[in-house]
């Protein structure tokens, strides 16, 4: 088993424990101690979409997996026990069914978008 450092071991506690706020907050942490590392990046936006999409902010979400996927493209298909290529395809679930011209949804009508929560590994 790869020894990856703690607060990337955080960051997938939290995101299992539906903590997306607290995961971004960790991850982040790391990130600006290597701000060049679009990886962490990418991942820190995938919980903010997650944090997004629980409070309704689908304008917000839908930015987010726009630069999401940006980012983790050049990782893919797998970069550090994530496979970075089920991300870009739950991404681009989320950009076909978030709609362009809602800004925020109430948590009925967005469960019935069936957007699944992002596949990330436990570490």
């Amino acid at each position: 088993m790869q020894k990856y450092h703690h607060l990337y071991h955080s960051f997938f506690d939290h995101y299992h424990k539906e903590e997306y706020w607290e995961a971004h907050e960790v991850l982040e942490e790391l990130w600006q101690e290597q701000r060049h590392n679009d990886f962490y990046h990418g991942l820190i936006q995938i919980a903010a979409i997650m944090h997004q999409l629980r409070r309704g902010k689908v304008r917000g979400a839908r930015k987010l997996a726009r630069s999401a996927a940006r980012y983790l493209a050049p990782y893919a298909p797998v970069t550090d026990g994530v496979r970075v290529d089920q991300i870009l395809e739950w991404l681009d679930t989320c950009l076909r069914r978030l709609p362009t011209d809602i800004g925020i949804m109430g948590s009925d009508e967005l469960k019935k978008l069936n957007i699944p929560v992002c596949p990330l590994p436990h570490l």
